[in-house]
């Protein structure tokens, strides 16, 4: 699965890079990136490592696609996996500032598969040419469960394609067994 879903998402942007314009916005945020990143999280009170990859691509000037996933073990066996795959919109809502809504498919693997959605709304700001700042809610229904997830983000530009990330990421709610997580990577705008 996981292999399946990292290619797919790989095709996916592949493809639309070749068709449109890089994704630079009238606020000067980058839409059209790719990035890995190492992560750690708290799942029923057990420290786990995995990673995190996402992605996501402007396809018009207010619409983009979004990808995520996550993958976390427990002494080698994989018992954590997590997918978004989505559209969202972006409003300007200051010279270097957006407000984002997404609507995403959420599925996943934690002692059985579930599917659901994931709806978030946040904001994504500019702080310098080189860095700029982003913060989410976002409400995960899963079955009968709903889950209340805070992401809070940072990326600073190394050069025009390349940056490095980092992240927090908390959940709660519907007898949570997934708690927080932090992550650190890099990169590629395009």
């Amino acid at each position: 699965m996981k292999s399946i879903t990292l290619t797919t998402t790989l095709a996916l942007f592949a493809g639309l890079a070749l068709a449109n314009e890089p994704g630079k916005t009238d606020t000067g945020l980058h839409y059209n990136n790719f990035e890995v990143d190492y992560s750690t999280a708290t799942i029923d009170s057990k420290a786990y490592t995995g990673f995190y990859t996402s992605g996501s691509f402007l396809m018009t000037e207010n619409i983009y696609a979004l990808v995520n996933f996550a993958s976390y073990s427990k002494s080698g066996n994989s018992t954590y996996e997590k997918t978004n795959l989505g559209l969202g919109y972006r409003m300007p809502i200051a010279p270097a500032a957006d407000l984002q809504t997404s609507l995403a498919y959420y599925s996943q693997t934690y002692s059985g598969n579930s599917t659901g959605y994931n709806l978030s709304v946040g904001a994504r700001a500019k702080l310098t040419d080189q860095a700029d700042v982003s913060g989410a809610y976002s409400y995960i229904g899963v079955g009968s469960k709903g889950y209340s997830n805070f992401n809070l983000g940072v990326k600073y530009a190394f050069t025009d394609m390349f940056y490095a990330s980092g992240g927090y990421q908390s959940q709660s709610g519907g007898s949570t067994s997934f708690t927080s997580a932090y992550v650190i990577g890099l990169g590629l705008k395009f």
